[in-house]
């Protein structure tokens, strides 16, 4: 957010870029960061009740200025003294940053990801709702249950837990001496927050399945009038994405008056090859008899939809695979290479990584499957890091910028929040037990010393599965896995692979077509050995308690 001299507050956005580089030649994804203002939109935001800038939470908190970056220079409604400082506000880093997003959303036909969803978060349990329900306690004041919930600290639940479940600010707004029964302090908790998927992203195979692409076009009225989707003059349909082999197409509702009950982007719709919509079978078991349901509440569920019905009435198969980006960076050896997302769906804030396209990733586990030197099946994590928390622990965290690191939960359990879901899907999926790397081979496989890290692999999350394995019967312990020497680490240069050493040293082209091929050449140079890691084995009792009770979203307290 900038406060311009004339008092106008501004913002930038990159929501519309695509428009703007469809209505224009010569901008793309490969562009000069400065050929990018012509794609960015300047946005004004709006005032609440008081006069005060709203806290730009959400879309409905701005407004489109009608200008783009590049058009301010020339406009005569600037004045020379706003313009100077609008220029001068963008070379910085933050909003350099922001202009750069628009460039994931000007690659043409990019790979249409789908999103598969795991289960492993619903065995995660909130302790502080736990313990909340088994007291006697079912009426009390106000200040009564502040007191009672800061206690309950002392039988495991975590700070963080409380401050989170928005429980504490609810009762500081009550009358000190008001009653309230516990089914309604509970019902008050806030779950949105704190709210987790874990996905993997899948990308349709070659051998069938839609392969949409993105675009950005308005509907004409005949088109919106033969799929019958019911719609009053202040809404028009926008076509998002396209299978231009089968002409399955999907798209949004979108209105201009804020009020209007179709103005949450949640209206989506997906259409066959002969323009009807296609019925969503879920929302419409739920509808009285005779009604259906045209719309979706997101883009993926609409997709999803285009793909079953291609398959139900055409025979067209789906042939997805998991979609990965970074599996050169892994020790030799192990196979069923994944990359794991856990994110906050719900969350008010927007966060976008650099390491993938995605919004609101809390963390990212990298993991293959191996076999210790005893035979035993281990889920292994190569990898876990957190974009978001990393980010806002290097440079601050702040609400109230447009742009910058904003607060989140899990700030100081997010890596034992990633590995307590690995435990989980290993436990789910016949594995023995889970392993990870230690700091010292991410510092050989990025070549520099990383000592905020290593206290994640080889401290906070050793330290944290030992308090959760203490009551059920297992314990962090050494485990040997077969690999390589890992002083030479895969590299990519576009769709073609190379292997360096990271020090100049030893440098192959990059002229191998596939990883195994270049692990052939990892195979060749790097001795064979046999590396300690960490290891979690799943005891009968840890697996029963995951399947029956679950484990705890903060901290370690098994109940």
């Amino acid at each position: 957010m900038m406060v311009l001299p004339s008092g106008r507050v501004i913002d930038l956005s990159t929501d519309r870029s695509k428009y703007h580089s469809l209505r224009q030649q010569g901008v793309g994804p490969d562009s000069a960061h400065r050929k990018l203002y012509s794609v960015v939109d300047v946005v004004y935001r709006r005032y609440d009740d008081a006069g005060n800038p709203k806290r730009g939470w959400t879309e409905y908190d701005y407004e489109f200025s009608g200008y783009t970056l590049d058009t301010v220079r020339n406009d005569s409604d600037w004045s020379e003294e706003d313009k100077s400082a609008l220029y001068k506000w963008v070379s910085h880093e933050d909003q350099r940053r922001i202009i750069e997003t628009a460039r994931r959303r000007l690659i043409d036909n990019q790979q249409q990801l789908s999103v598969k969803k795991y289960s492993s978060p619903k065995h995660l349990y909130s302790l502080l709702q736990q313990r909340l329900m088994d007291l006697p306690m079912q009426r009390s004041t106000a200040e009564h249950w502040l007191a009672t919930i800061n206690k309950l600290k002392q039988s495991g639940v975590r700070e963080e837990e409380i401050e989170w479940s928005g429980l504490r600010q609810y009762l500081l707004r009550q009358s000190p001496e008001s009653r309230i029964s516990k089914t309604r302090l509970l019902d008050n908790r806030n779950h949105k927050n704190v709210r987790i998927e874990l996905t993997t992203e899948q990308v349709w195979g070659a051998n069938g399945g839609l392969s949409f692409i993105e675009v950005a076009q308005r509907m004409p009225h005949q088109v919106v009038y033969r799929a019958a989707l019911k719609l009053d003059h202040n809404c028009l349909c926008v076509m998002r994405y396209v299978d231009n082999y089968c002409n399955y197409r999907v798209g949004v509702i979108k209105t201009l008056n804020n009020d209007h009950h179709m103005s949450l982007n949640k209206y989506w719709f997906a259409l066959d090859p002969y323009g009807r919509a296609i019925t969503n079978m879920k929302n419409t078991d739920e509808l009285e008899d005779g009604k259906t349901c045209l719309f979706f509440d997101n883009s993926a569920d609409a997709k999803l939809a285009a793909n079953e019905h291609a398959r139900d009435y055409f025979g067209i198969r789906s042939g997805a695979r998991t979609h990965t980006q970074f599996d050169h960076l892994t020790l030799f050896g192990g196979y069923d290479y994944r990359e794991w997302f856990v994110s906050l769906p719900d969350y008010q804030r927007i966060f976008f990584g650099a390491h993938f396209y995605d919004h609101n990733i809390l963390a990212h586990i990298r993991t293959t499957t191996r076999t210790d030197n005893t035979g035993r099946k281990i889920l292994f994590i190569e990898e876990v890091q957190s974009d978001w928390h990393q980010s806002g622990k290097r440079n601050g965290y702040d609400n109230n910028s447009w742009g910058r690191v904003a607060n989140a939960p899990f700030k100081k359990e997010w890596s034992v929040l990633a590995v307590k879901l690995m435990l989980i899907q290993a436990s789910q999926n016949g594995f023995a037990g889970i392993a990870w790397s230690t700091g010292s081979v991410q510092e050989m496989r990025y070549m520099s010393s990383i000592e905020p890290i290593k206290k994640y692999y080889d401290s906070e999350i050793p330290k944290a599965l030992d308090r959760l394995g203490k009551t059920l019967n297992c314990k962090v312990e050494v485990a040997h896995i077969q690999t390589r020497d890992p002083w030479l680490n895969l590299e990519k240069a576009q769709d073609k692979w190379r292997v360096a050493d990271g020090h100049g040293k030893f440098k192959t082209r990059a002229k191998y077509d596939n990883r195994d091929d270049a692990m052939a050449v990892i195979a060749r140079h790097c001795r064979s050995i046999e590396l300690q890691v960490p290891a979690l084995f799943i005891s009968e009792d840890l697996r029963r308690q995951i399947s029956e009770k679950g484990l705890p979203l903060y901290g370690h307290t098994i109940v």
